[in-house]
């Protein structure tokens, strides 16, 4: 997706889950998972969660999931980690 078709403000969420992956998995691999990795970007269920955690993110960080999901999506992650 590019900048010209989002227009001006911010992106989150859905858009970025695959980039951050990446990003969270860059990070982690380039640090010998020894640096702190918060994995963010994209997570609405406990399957975006865990694709966090296994590209090396020691703590997930939920925004606009949880905006769109209400207060019950950390209990559906942490029931389905």
């Amino acid at each position: 997706m590019s900048l010209s078709r989002i227009g001006p403000g911010g992106l989150s969420g859905r858009p970025l889950q695959k980039k951050s992956t990446e990003f969270i998995r860059y990070i982690a691999e380039k640090t010998n998972y020894l640096l702190p990795v918060i994995g963010s970007g994209g997570i609405y269920d406990s399957s975006s969660a865990r694709e966090k955690k296994e590209a090396g993110a020691g703590l997930i960080q939920i925004w606009t999931g949880f905006i769109y999901e209400g207060p019950s999506l950390v209990k559906k992650i942490l029931r389905n980690p």
